[in-house]
């Protein structure tokens, strides 16, 4: 997953520019001259790109040395999400689903819905229902994954919840809450466990402020949260067999809050982009069987940009808004730059759909 929630107030701060060329339209929505491309294997890394003006949508295949040539335009203030072998585009102010088949992106085939909330921030699918974490509303907001037309609502049970990441673990979702004032987070987040099937909902309190980023690992959901310099936020593990809490790393031991995390599973290694200041965010590993921290990943300076860790290629896709994306290869601890970026925007979220 994103920077989504240590930038969510600068963001919300910036006015909000023109609307996206694609909104409820299925059509070339600022296509590059895309239709010559194939799609070839069956998975595709994704890099929606923005600079707070402008948005775009990029993609490549993961064992490519560059990006396609395609684009899509989005508003600037956008999130992706891949689940189900669908690719969801989250739109901010006004708030918008758009919904892509990725044998399809070349033909700039999008299916896209108006919500009713202003600030999607994550989507996932069990089935054909989709999910959404919105930061705006007290609720889930449901969706059709084949028509992306909204359905019914979950109600969350508090008020200001402020929802930031969503995931699925069978039929249950798991949904992290930053519970704001003033956009400020004055107190521990909220993780809501919701059974889809029975409508059974239960809650437990994390230890650290502002979660951002959760990915799921053995019966865990791990959790970041970066609070802005101010402490109180770091990584933490929940197990969701017993339903306890533990810090796995915090600011001190990171040297920052925490804006974006990826999971090399089988080797049990976490990435995490550590927020130090303002475009300076680091990528450090740390080994979750001994708890520690490595050094940071070499050649990237501002990963603020999202990370995503290819199981299939063992590779790690960085988004570093200072040059690029770069993809870092852990068996020789090497960084290397995706060509076909030099007119494009920077990294702002990443993610990769099988299919």
């Amino acid at each position: 997953m994103t920077q989504r929630t240590t930038l969510a107030a600068f963001r919300r701060s910036i006015p909000v520019f023109a609307l996206s060329v694609a909104l409820f339209a299925c059509s070339d929505g600022g296509s590059n001259n895309n239709n010559n491309e194939n799609i070839e294997g069956n998975s595709l890394l994704l890099n929606f790109t923005s600079d707070y003006t402008t948005g775009e949508l990029r993609w490549m295949h993961p064992d490519s040395a560059n990006l396609s040539n395609g684009a899509l335009s989005f508003n600037q203030n956008s999130y992706l999400s891949a689940a189900g072998g669908n690719i969801f585009v989250l739109e901010n102010n006004p708030g918008t689903l758009s919904c892509i088949l990725p044998q399809s992106i070349i033909g700039n085939e999008i299916k896209q819905e108006r919500l009713s909330a202003e600030f999607p921030y994550e989507a996932t699918a069990i089935g054909n229902k989709g999910y959404i974490a919105l930061n705006d509303a007290d609720y889930v907001q449901v969706f059709n994954v084949n028509t992306c037309t909204p359905s019914e609502k979950i109600d969350l049970p508090i008020s200001e919840a402020n929802a930031s990441t969503i995931k699925a673990s069978g039929d249950t979702l798991l949904l992290t809450l930053q519970r704001l004032e003033n956009w400020v987070p004055t107190k521990p987040g909220l993780l809501v466990l919701i059974k889809t099937s029975t409508g059974k909902l239960d809650t437990l309190q994390l230890k650290l402020n502002n979660p951002n980023s959760s990915l799921l690992n053995r019966g865990t959901l791990i959790v970041s949260s970066s609070n802005w310099g101010a402490g109180d936020d770091g990584i933490e593990i929940v197990d969701l067999a017993n339903g306890t809490s533990e810090i796995l790393a915090d600011n001190a031991k990171l040297g920052g809050g925490v804006s974006s995390i990826a999971l090399d599973e089988a080797n049990q290694i976490l990435y995490a982009s550590v927020y130090a200041d303002w475009g300076d965010s680091p990528v450090k590993p740390i080994n979750l069987i001994t708890k520690s921290v490595g050094n940071a990943l070499p050649d990237i300076s501002d990963a603020s940009g999202g990370l995503v860790f290819d199981k299939a290629r063992k590779k790690l896709f960085v988004g570093d808004r200072s040059s690029g994306l770069k993809v870092y290869n852990p068996a020789i601890n090497k960084t290397t730059i995706i060509g076909n970026q030099d007119e494009g925007l920077p990294p702002s979220s990443l993610a990769i759909v099988n299919f």
